[in-house]
């Protein structure tokens, strides 16, 4: 520990000779002082943009739009809530591999914050928004009168911000606003967004402000769009004539067209808002009404009506797929309604509780589908369906076509399974023995599971021995074998740097890997510049034996998840085991068609996942359960967070019943992904002796469920490992944002040309 004052301290000291130079020469200005390749980083698209087409921009300024315009909203408003007479902005460049972070709520800092100019402390928007309007009140803190009393230790005052090097507290008032983007790069980036969302037909965010495209540029995006799409079209076309010649199938998409492309979505983008009034009868009215098309494919491809006027059709017939799941919404939606009324959070004045914040889709409903429906969507996707229609199943992890189907459960908040990913991955650098013969000789830190006690610094030889043979197994005091898991390792280090070799192979067999690769189209971590610290998204090794009780007990993500089973095995000298992971499987609360999966391939693992919905009712649920056990109230304590419960058969079945929630009970067997959305609680067992890899990543669905989870970890304590701000959510949001606005202004640009 005192090496981690000393480092503390030697920090804020380089922090406050670093300001007292800037106090004497004058701090940058973000306008006058910002030079070309300032503004570049804010403005232009970063390195991996080249990648990004029209279809894929609209797609992300669509997903991600309005929680890009909510952001550059909220720095727009902090001016106003400065409170210092002078009102000089400073400016703060971006450092190559630097993270500015705030030093009360440890949040990455996006482009505002305040700044001590003797001493370099550094508060964000939200920390200093909170003390200065007293949502964060406290009988020792009097702002108006500029006077903070400082805590016990001397270190921090009543708010938990950081006393001056100079002495004494940080009255707001006397703190300096420094901004990070240069000059005013946030204002032309909302004008901008605005500017491509009209232009581009895409639909209108809450902000109010509506910019009417110029007829030339609305004129220009839909010969684009067009022209983009006959230009997919005609490589489709290619791509079926070589696969025919070839002698294998192509892959058709819903309307028979061969695609495969990763995405679709330009047929999907709507060119009008529409209610939910008129979205219900939007299936009639734009089928009769020749002229009134919904989506951007009706109006590109379905043919013109003579003379301009609309022609009568036939009435469309509706799909059976789509009749049932508005049915089976509706009726989702009604329960949850009437269990809503019916039986309210029981101890709403105990429990932590968050609200959704800012804008961003509405939570869809489940969908429940069953393959007689969804082979008539995906007809030539191979998958099936567990958890009794709500979980997909995708059963040919390479295949081009599982984007759709994943697409559609994904931003439903629905978790998916896709499984045969083994047969990607080179089995020989999976094993134990691959581990034990490359690494045996490594110290490492083990976790007694029983206990939860830490074993330290043991060869590293020892537990992997251990998945073979029970007898080598380290023993408790009582002399039995100890369930042990590997915690943290590999260490901090770069999975790729310290496993090369298992990184590619695992880069290289990740299914759906526009969304899970590092650098995939999909996943929004990618867009981040170069310059800024690459968020911690893994891969990262979870490592340990099976055996009763859980293994990773209910918490949830602030990032999206695919978590793979490379190896799973039983020991030699302990045949019973798998008879037991069988037993186990079976009485799981999994359904049917889980359960005939296990007889055919043996479980290793049982996941329950809940909707990232729920969280607030499972929260609800385990503070009374732990209340009725006798514990005392905590308000710095959540149970999700803080990783404090398995929940049983029993706690399942009695969180079912009086609150409505039921989860997902998952069976992975080796070579099967899991994919976790974002917020998602989720708790993990062990039925046999398993070695997982999880790689995290940003979905553009998931976005605003990102930025809600930010801002309930900023208020956890400071001792909370999850705590610090690794993500840095409105970074990655914004430059995706610029990056796709980048894309289709070139485009306007080749157009003109």
């Amino acid at each position: 520990m005192p090496n981690i004052f000393c480092r503390f301290y030697a920090f804020r000291r380089l922090k406050y000779a670093k300001n007292r130079q800037l106090a004497i020469a004058g701090f940058s200005d973000p306008y006058k002082d910002a030079d070309e390749e300032d503004k570049k980083l804010w403005l232009s698209s970063s390195a991996g943009a080249a990648e990004l087409d029209i279809e894929m921009s609209c797609f992300l300024l669509r997903e991600i739009g309005d929680q890009f315009c909510e952001l550059l909203q909220q720095e727009k408003e902090a001016e106003s809530h400065h409170l210092n007479d002078d009102k000089t902005i400073a400016w703060k460049r971006v450092v190559q591999g630097v993270r500015e972070m705030c030093d009360v709520c440890e949040t990455t800092l996006f482009n505002f914050h305040w700044t001590c100019g003797k001493c370099g402390f550094v508060v964000c928007l939200d920390c200093y928004k909170s003390r200065t309007s007293g949502s964060e009140s406290s009988n020792n803190t009097n702002e108006t009168n500029n006077t903070t009393n400082v805590s016990s230790n001397g270190e921090r005052d009543s708010f938990g911000w950081l006393t001056c090097t100079s002495g004494g507290a940080h009255p707001a008032r006397r703190l300096l606003l420094t901004q990070i983007a240069a000059g005013g790069a946030l204002a032309a980036a909302a004008a901008r967004a605005h500017a491509a969302r009209a232009a581009w037909s895409l639909p209108a965010c809450a902000c109010g402000l509506h910019p009417a495209p110029a007829p030339a540029h609305k004129q220009a995006a839909k010969h684009l769009l067009h022209r983009a799409l006959n230009k997919n079209i005609k490589k489709e076309d290619v791509k079926e004539e070589n696969a025919s010649t070839n002698g294998s199938s192509p892959v058709k998409s819903e309307n028979g067209k061969t695609s495969n492309s990763v995405v679709s979505w330009l047929s999907d983008i709507p060119l009008k808002t529409e209610t939910k009034e008129e979205k219900s009868d939007s299936s009639s009215s734009d089928s009769e009404e020749g002229g009134n098309f919904s989506t951007l494919r009706e109006l590109l491809i379905r043919p013109a009506p003579e003379g301009g006027e609309a022609q009568p059709k036939k009435k469309q017939k509706k799909n059976k797929g789509d009749t049932l799941d508005d049915v089976i919404s509706s009726v989702v939606d009604e329960k949850k309604d009437e269990d809503e009324d019916s039986k309210p959070f029981a101890l709403s004045n105990v429990v932590k509780r968050y609200e959704r914040g800012g804008r961003g889709r509405d939570d869809l409903p489940v969908r429940i589908m069953t393959l007689t429906e969804s082979k008539l969507l995906y007809p030539d996707v191979p998958h099936a369906w567990l958890c009794d229609g709500r979980l997909l199943h995708l059963t040919d992890p390479t295949h081009a076509g599982n984007y759709k189907p994943f697409q559609d459960q994904w931003k439903r908040g629905q978790p998916v399974l896709v499984s045969d990913v083994s047969t990607i991955l080179d089995k020989d650098l999976w094993s134990p023995e691959s581990f034990s013969r490359d690494f045996g000789d490594t110290r490492v830190d083990l976790v007694n599971c029983a206990s939860g006690l830490v074993v330290p610094n043991q060869p590293a030889r020892k537990f992997w021995d251990g998945f073979e043979l029970a007898a080598k197994r380290l023993r408790d005091e009582r002399g039995a074998p100890m369930v042990l898991k590997l915690k943290d390792w590999p260490p901090g280090e770069d999975f790729a740097e310290l496993l090369p070799t298992r990184f590619d192979d695992l880069m290289r067999a990740l299914p759906l890997a526009e969304y899970t690769s590092r650098h995939g189209k999909l996943n929004l971590a990618a867009r981040l510049p170069e310059c800024f610290v690459r968020p911690d998204l893994g891969p990262k090794m979870y490592t340990a034996y099976g055996g009763a009780g859980g293994t990773t007990n209910l918490h949830l993500d602030v990032s999206d998840a695919v978590n793979v089973m490379v190896h799973a095995s039983a020991p030699a000298d302990a045949p019973e085991r798998a008879r037991e992971a069988a037993r186990a499987a079976e009485e799981a609360g999994v359904d049917v068609l889980s359960r005939r999966r296990a007889r055919v391939r043996p479980p290793a693992a049982l996941w329950h996942i809940y909707a990232a919905r729920d969280a607030d009712k499972i929260r609800d649920f385990l503070v009374r359960a732990e209340l009725e056990r006798g514990a005392r109230p905590r308000a710095a304590h959540d149970p999700v967070h803080d990783q404090t419960w398995y929940l049983d058969a029993a706690l399942r079945e009695r969180l079912y019943r009086e609150y409505g929630v039921e989860g997902y009970a998952v069976l992975q067997c080796p070579g099967d992904a899991v994919f976790v959305p974002a917020g998602a609680p989720h708790q993990v067992r062990n039925l046999l002796d398993c070695i997982k890899v999880a790689e995290d990543f940003v979905s553009p669905e998931n976005v605003s469920r990102c930025f809600e989870l930010a801002q309930q970890f900023r208020r956890l304590s400071h001792q909370h490992s999850n705590k610090e701000d690794k993500l840095q959510i409105k970074n990655i949001v914004y430059h995706a944002v610029k990056d796709s606005l980048c894309c289709l202004e070139e485009a306007f640009a080749e157009a003109a040309e």
